[in-house]
């Protein structure tokens, strides 16, 4: 019984970041090349696998996939979806995959490679308790690095609470949530950006209040994630850290 706890404690106390990071990157191309239901789940994907490079997609890449149709339909993952969105110009079957490749082979796979030499750069292989590689989605850490997956949490939150069942109902709703962008951002955004989202004339504010989620989705890709993307590669090259240390947290969270 004893020589079985050990293996157990072994097996999950001791996960070398680097494999940890390339399985979470493996992670990201499967749902790539799986498809999503719809474009918002398009866009909070590419938020995840922006973290999983540790901000070295390009920033403009948030905006050239979300914004153009064409892309997002060869993402989709019917059809059926795909012709709603483009009708008879719709990516056949074999130019979605081709598609989805061409996103692998040119976009993630050399952000995905430069965020390995970062980490390896850093790396002492520190250990996270959890389940190792093979449950990648129970990871607690991107990278094994707590204060960089704060600042992901952080985002993926702010990302995500424009589309939640309460979502922005008020200009004060939209103060804060404005801050809590700017904030993950960690200066990357203008500091007029909270007004510039509550000015009741802005295309922000008409997008929240009336939860026009294809515009807001679009000015996220536009302005918003780019910024991000920055915060994320000043914050991994600033991670000097034991990657299993604790951090402070008003809201903690995982990613989904």
């Amino acid at each position: 019984m004893a020589r079985e706890d050990d293996a157990r404690s072994a097996e999950k106390a001791h996960v070398p970041a680097l494999p940890t990071l390339r399985a979470q990157q493996r992670d990201m191309r499967s749902r790539l090349r799986a498809g999503f239901r719809t474009r918002h789940e398009m866009l909070v994907w590419s938020h995840v696998a922006a973290a999983i490079s540790v901000g070295r997609v390009p920033d403009s890449w948030f905006s050239d996939l979300i914004n153009d149709q064409w892309t997002v339909a060869a993402c989709l993952d019917s059809h059926a979806k795909r012709e709603r969105l483009c009708g008879d110009t719709a990516p056949s079957p074999s130019e979605a995959r081709t598609e989805r490749t061409r996103i692998i082979q040119d976009v993630l796979s050399p952000a995905f490679q430069k965020a390995v030499d970062v980490i390896r750069a850093q790396s002492n292989d520190f250990t996270d308790e959890q389940d190792g590689v093979r449950h990648v989605d129970r990871q607690r850490f991107i990278a094994m690095r707590p204060r960089l997956h704060q600042r992901v949490v952080d985002q993926h939150q702010a990302l995500r609470e424009p589309f939640g069942e309460s979502g922005v109902q008020s200009q004060a709703d939209a103060v804060e949530w404005a801050d809590e962008v700017a904030y993950a951002a960690s200066g990357h955004l203008p500091r007029d950006f909270t007004s510039r989202v509550c000015n009741p004339m802005s295309q922000w504010w008409t997008a929240l209040a009336n939860e026009q989620t294809a515009v807001l989705d679009s000015m996220l890709a536009q302005d918003v994630l780019p910024a991000w993307n920055s915060a994320l590669r000043t914050a991994s090259s600033n991670a000097e850290e034991l990657a299993s240390g604790t951090v402070e947290s008003s809201s903690g969270g995982n990613l989904s």
